[in-house]
C-alpha cells in the first residue's frame, strides 16, 4: 500500500479544523480557540515546538501557514501558525469621543428612521399607527435590542413605553443606581433601544421570517453607525437574528458573543419577567455580566 502525500493530509486536516472553527466561532467560542492557538506563535516564520504529538484539531484556525521555505515538519514536531483575526476589533471608544460620534452619526439615524416610517417592505405597514425605528444616543455605548412594537409603542411611535418597557427603565436605572459601570450614566438617554421589527405586528404576533428579512437591514444600518460597545439582545427573536444561531434562551445566555466590534449578551425579554416573575433574578445576573465585559473583565 502507498503512503498517502502528506500535503493532502495536511489539507484534510484544515478543511476539518475549518469547519469546527466555523461551528464554534457561531457559539461565541471562536475567539477563544484562536488565543489558545497563538499563544504560542512565534516569528514571521514559523518555528519549531517541544517534540511531542501534533496539537489537538480544536487548537488550530482556519488557515494553516506552511513553514516559509515549504519543508514538511518532521514526524513527532509541530510548527506554530500564523492566524487570521477572529473578529473585528473591539469599538472600544471612550465616552467622550462616544459623545461627539453620536452627534455626527445622528443624521444618518434620521435617515434610516424616515425610510423606516415610509417603508412599505411587507404587510405591516397596512396595519402600523407608527413606525418605531428607535430612542436614546448610545453615548454610554449600550444598545438594547427588542422584538418588535407593542400597542403602547405603535401608538407613540418610541420603542419599549408599555409595561414591559417600564420593567426594562427600571433595569437600567437599577444598573445606574448600583453603579455597575462606574463612570458611566445608564439612563434611556444614554443607551440606545431599538427592535428587530419597526412596526407592530398584529394582535402582537411573533415576528413572521419574511417580515425580520425585510426590516433587519434598518437595524443592522443603525449598529452600524451607532457602534456599540456592548449589545444586549431581549428575547428570542433579536438574540437569533444578531447571534446567528437557533436556540432558547436559557441555551444562549450566559455566553459573551461578538457582532462586528460589539460584545453581544442574550437575556429574557422584560415582556417575559412581566409573565414569569422567576426570570428577573437571571435577567439582573445577566446585566451584571453586562457590565463585566463592558469594562472588559471579561474573557470573550
Amino acid at each position: 500500500m502507498s503512503e498517502r502525500d502528506p500535503r493532502a493530509e495536511l489539507a484534510d486536516i484544515a478543511s476539518s479544523v475549518k469547519r469546527y472553527v466555523e461551528r464554534e466561532r457561531a457559539a461565541g467560542t471562536g475567539e477563544l480557540l484562536a488565543r489558545g492557538a497563538t499563544a504560542a506563535r512565534g516569528p514571521s516564520r514559523p518555528a519549531p515546538l517541544a517534540e511531542g504529538p501534533a496539537p489537538p484539531a480544536a487548537a488550530l484556525s482556519s488557515a494553516i501557514a506552511a513553514p516559509a521555505s515549504g519543508e514538511l515538519p518532521a514526524p513527532g514536531r509541530a510548527y506554530a501558525f500564523d492566524l487570521p483575526p477572529v473578529h473585528p476589533p473591539l469599538n472600544s471608544i471612550e465616552i467622550a469621543e462616544r459623545a461627539q460620534m453620536q452627534s455626527a452619526a445622528f443624521p444618518m439615524l434620521e435617515l434610516v428612521a424616515a425610510e423606516a416610517r415610509a417603508c412599505r417592505k411587507c404587510g405591516l405597514c397596512e396595519t402600523r399607527k407608527h413606525a418605531v425605528p428607535g430612542v436614546g444616543s448610545a453615548t454610554g455605548g449600550i444598545v438594547f435590542v427588542g422584538e418588535a412594537p407593542g400597542a403602547d409603542e405603535d401608538a407613540q411611535g418610541e420603542p419599549f413605553v408599555g409595561r414591559a418597557g417600564q420593567l426594562l427603565t427600571q433595569i437600567i436605572k437599577a444598573m445606574d443606581e448600583k453603579q455597575l459601570i462606574p463612570g458611566v450614566t445608564l439612563d434611556r438617554s444614554t443607551v440606545y433601544i431599538m427592535n428587530v421589527l419597526k412596526c407592530r405586528p398584529p394582535e402582537n404576533r411573533n415576528p413572521l421570517p419574511h417580515e425580520i428579512e425585510a426590516c433587519s437591514p434598518y437595524l443592522r444600518r443603525q449598529l452600524d453607525v451607532l457602534k456599540p460597545r456592548v449589545i444586549c439582545c431581549l428575547g428570542k427573536f433579536a438574540a437569533e437574528l444578531l447571534v446567528g444561531v437557533k436556540g432558547t434562551i436559557a441555551g444562549l445566555r450566559g455566553k459573551v458573543y461578538r457582532y462586528q466590534g460589539a460584545k453581544l449578551i442574550v437575556t429574557y425579554h422584560p415582556a417575559a419577567c412581566l409573565r414569569n416573575p422567576g426570570y428577573k433574578r437571571p435577567v439582573w445576573e445577566d446585566m451584571q455580566l453586562l457590565a463585566r465585559e463592558y469594562l472588559g473583565q471579561g474573557v470573550s
